[in-house]
């Protein structure tokens, strides 16, 4: 360990508890930046707090949602406007799973059911010339690729993909 640290006098307030206290706090104000609520989250639109708690997704993820409003429905949205995490919240809202493809500046969501999603390793091949990387894709159970995702995955140029589960966490992936 090393010295204590040194505090400028002028920084130093000391705070004094009363006649009855024999309590003295010597407080470098420089040392708490920010307030204790300060960074939390409320959980909205967070897949732990939605899996957990019942919190519902925020504005931008449930606008995405809208527009998935069945199995097999797609839409493409620019790179900056979905995230995994964003399809974990999803996963976790819907029970659904997932998946996302990004050629470019783009992305292409997939809803599937709670199985799976309905890309064929032919049709992986087809996105694959067309110049789509397989981003991820969810699981409602378990973070363990499957025999259908390690085929789909043989389809794409790249060897690694990932797997985000209902509380967000997720693996990565290989197709062998």
């Amino acid at each position: 360990m090393g010295a204590p640290p040194r505090y400028a006098p002028a920084r130093q307030k000391n705070l004094d508890f009363g006649a009855e206290s024999s309590i003295l706090i010597n407080v470098d104000r420089n040392t708490i930046s920010l307030p204790i609520e300060q960074g939390r989250t409320d959980g909205v639109g967070e897949p732990w707090a939605i899996t957990r708690h019942g919190k519902p997704l925020n504005d931008r993820q449930q606008a995405l949602l809208d527009r998935l409003p069945e199995y097999d429905s797609r839409v493409t949205v620019d790179k900056d406007d979905v995230s995994m995490m964003d399809l974990a919240a999803l996963t976790a809202q819907t029970g659904n799973e997932f998946a996302m493809f990004t050629q470019g500046s783009r992305r292409l969501i997939v809803r599937g059911n709670a199985g799976q999603v309905n890309i064929t390793p032919s049709e992986a091949a087809e996105m694959s010339a067309q110049g789509y990387k397989w981003s991820g894709h969810t699981h409602v159970d378990g973070l363990i690729a499957s025999k259908g995702d390690k085929a789909v995955l043989k389809m794409f140029s790249q060897s690694e993909s990932v797997i985000y589960d209902v509380m967000g966490k997720h693996i990565t992936f290989n197709k062998f």
